[in-house]
């Protein structure tokens, strides 16, 4: 994600409506001392203004006291504190006798905001410490101009063995410069270990709490993979450094020229595939091209599209990946809680990310479909061009697809940016009839959610007799109904309506499994407490409830000797010793798991019970029941913080008091109402359907799948 403090952003929406590059530009030069075991900072700040004026309004944390360098030449007053900002704040005025172009500032004091929330979640508006130091514009640690770029100088005094790092380009004693226009300050430092390596095309860093020259290596060489993948997909890379730094706590930021991420993050192996290429790609969409925030955040879905989807659309899994987008929104996203795209700022928890993330994802598949690879990869690229350092909106993006294009694209984006909701498809009335030589397919699309009918492009698929793979056939929808109309040579056997998932919509039952994310966005969430187990363990299911309460209000917690049948809407059922837990594994978990004399069977694979923790959902009519066991309280401790990021599985299994997970997966669907079989027989071949090719060819290399190497 990218780090745009969004409350204070939100706060300047107002200055920022309709901004474009004349925004004027305020220039700072910085210099900062830092005392992190006191967490103060000193600092002198020449600021320059983009014309000359008589008073100047600015906003700062509260207690820097500052102090004009201009003595009787102007007049610093206090205007008292301000609201609505993210730390304690004060807004000042300077007048001067004469308009100015310039004025310096010597302020000083304590920033100090702890960390709050978990996970990725977690974050702070500002903080000096012994751990590291995080200052942004949500910190107001430089005076607040509203409403104009930056450009800055930066020089930081440190105490021994620490080291700074901002954005833009550091000089030979430590320093750092930005030319560009930037929307903040950001000014990082800890006691970091620097490795750094000159690349074709930029200087590659990376900054760490301790010497590891492995993972150092790894990063470095994945630095120069991706941002060599994304100059030839977008355009030049607008900085001239990248670095990776090494966060105090668990964070997943992506500032201009460098992303903050934790410690603990950057050692998983998979991130070098997920969030590392994420937040490179965010130098391009956020922080090369910055977002209008008054009209809509673009850019997540926009990052996540080229970046995570594309790397499982190398891997053939494009069409998995669609589907969890579309099952996550069918999770969390019920029809109160949902808004227009035009209303997402930044993410905020499931609801918003499935929004903001979920849909402005799929409406580029479908726009990319719609106008060919060549034409949307060229829309990307002038809409880079023509808005490189500027803010930019949902409008620019669709005038640089336009004219790329030739095509009037206002529909589209009215649509899927402006609107709530989803379709919802079912086919009907399929008829197949021998005509000449040939034969006739006909039937009906129809549009089954309450909303208002959506403009829909629908991909059908018709699996005809000897040929594979399936023909590909499109239907236009304006309206409610669809009729369709296809011939072949040969006889039809299934239909397919959007086996791909291309489209944005609600899923058809069937095409999807149950899963933690359906039970942790029902409307209505039960955990079902076991009365029998011992007092520490009792006692843990309690805090994991509480900890799941505060992500998911409403949560209610009751013993299982209290009810006489279980709740109506999601359920989780704790503890074997739960006296519902019986009931769950012979009537509602499908034949692939099984218990076998104190073993877990699971697709075929066993597992030993004892020093396992397992968590499990199936379906149970309409709704979705889920079982947690836990080899051991300081198991539950762990997996009350693990679950709720394994959304889209329908089981997992771990080990040990350290719940390490060993086993993930989702069960096979069967049934879809949107596969239809067109004739009696039996023993059809199976459907085949390739996925689309990737956007961006993979390049094979020798031990890995697929890694997005340059050629040189």
């Amino acid at each position: 994600m990218k780090a745009n403090l969004i409350s204070l952003l939100l706060l300047l929406l107002p200055a920022l409506a309709g901004a474009s590059a004349s925004r004027p530009v305020v220039g700072h030069a910085l210099e900062v001392t830092l005392e992190p075991d006191r967490h103060r900072l000193s600092v002198r700040d020449r600021v320059t203004l983009p014309a000359a004026v008589v008073e100047v309004l600015f906003t700062l944390h509260a207690g820097l006291e500052p102090a004009l360098e201009q003595g009787k030449e102007a007049r610093l007053e206090s205007l008292g504190r301000a609201g609505g900002t993210p730390v304690p704040a004060e807004r000042w005025r300077i007048r001067f006798r004469q308009p100015q172009h310039s004025f310096t500032l010597r302020y000083g004091g304590v920033i100090h905001h702890p960390t709050r929330g978990t996970g990725r979640r977690a974050g702070t508006a500002g903080t000096i410490g012994s751990r590291g130091v995080f200052l942004a514009a949500s910190s107001l640690w430089f005076p607040s101009i509203g409403g104009r770029f930056l450009r800055f100088s930066l020089r930081v005094r440190l105490p021994p063995g620490w080291r700074a790092v901002s954005q833009g380009r550091p000089g030979d004693d430590g320093s750092w410069h930005i030319d560009h226009p930037q929307d903040d300050i950001y000014l990082v430092a800890g006691p970091y270990r620097l490795f750094q390596q000159r690349t074709p095309r930029v200087l590659a860093q990376i900054y760490l709490h301790r010497p590891d020259d492995a993972l150092a290596r790894r990063y470095l060489r994945a630095t120069d993979d991706y941002l060599a993948l994304y100059d030839r997909l977008i355009g030049p890379y607008p900085y001239t450094k990248f670095a990776l730094v090494e966060n105090f706590w668990e964070s997943g930021y992506g500032m201009p020229s460098f992303t903050l991420l934790g410690p603990r993050v950057i050692r998983l192996p998979f991130i070098l595939r997920s969030s590392y290429p994420h937040e490179i790609l965010h130098n391009w969409w956020g922080n090369g091209v910055y977002v209008d925030y008054g009209g809509g955040n673009w850019s997540e879905g926009l990052t996540t599209y080229l970046s995570d989807h594309l790397f499982q659309e190398q891997l053939g899994r494009g069409a998995a990946y669609r589907r969890d987008t579309l099952q996550r929104y069918a999770s969390y996203v019920k029809e109160e809680r949902d808004f227009p795209l035009t209303d997402f700022r930044g993410n905020h928890g499931e609801v918003s990310q499935a929004v903001g993330y979920g849909r402005m994802l799929m409406f580029l598949h479908m726009l990319r479909l719609r106008l060919g690879d060549d034409r949307f990869v060229r829309g990307l690229r002038r809409f880079y061009a023509d808005n490189r350092f500027r803010i930019a909106g949902f409008d620019d993006l669709k005038r640089a697809f336009e004219a790329v294009s030739g095509e009037d694209l206002d529909g589209e984006f009215d649509t899927w940016t402006t609107r709530t909701g989803a379709p919802a498809l079912a086919v009907e009335g399929l008829k197949v009839a021998r005509e000449g030589d040939g034969y006739r397919l006909g039937g009906s699309l129809r549009q089954i959610q309450r909303d208002p009918p959506f403009p829909l492009r629908v991909p059908l698929y018709v699996q005809v007799e000897g040929e594979q793979p399936a023909h590909l056939r499109w239907v236009r929808m304006t309206g409610r109904e669809q009729d369709f109309e296809f011939r072949f040579g040969s006889r039809p056997l299934r239909l397919a309506v959007d086996p791909l998932f291309d489209l944005f919509r609600r899923l058809a039952p069937g095409e999807v499994p149950s899963s933690l994310g359906q039970l942790f966005g029902s409307d209505r969430l039960t955990l079902v407490l076991p009365a029998r187990a011992a007092d520490e363990t009792v006692q843990a299911w309690r805090e994991l409830a509480q900890q799941w309460g505060r992500r998911y209000p409403g949560l209610r917690l009751v013993r299982d000797d209290a009810l006489e049948r279980l709740p109506d809407g999601g359920v989780w059922i704790l503890g074997r010793e739960n006296r519902f837990s019986d009931r769950l594994w012979r009537e509602v978990f499908p034949p692939d798991l099984m218990l076998e004399h104190g073993w877990v069977r699971i697709g075929g694979a066993a597992f030993e019970r004892a020093g396992s923790s397992l968590a499990v959902t199936g379906r149970d009519g309409p709704r979705v029941l889920g079982y947690l066991e836990a080899s051991s309280p300081a198991a539950i401790r762990r997996l009350a913080r693990k679950l709720p990021h394994y959304n889209k599985y329908s089981y997992l299994l771990f080990q040990g008091d350290e719940a390490a997970n060993r086993v993930k997966g989702q069960w096979r669907t069967t049934g879809s109402p949107l596969v239809v079989t067109l004739t009696g027989g039996d023993d059809l071949p199976p459907l085949e359907i390739p996925d689309h090719r990737p956007l961006v060819p993979a390049e094979k290399e020798a031990g890995t799948a697929v890694t997005p190497r340059s050629r040189r």
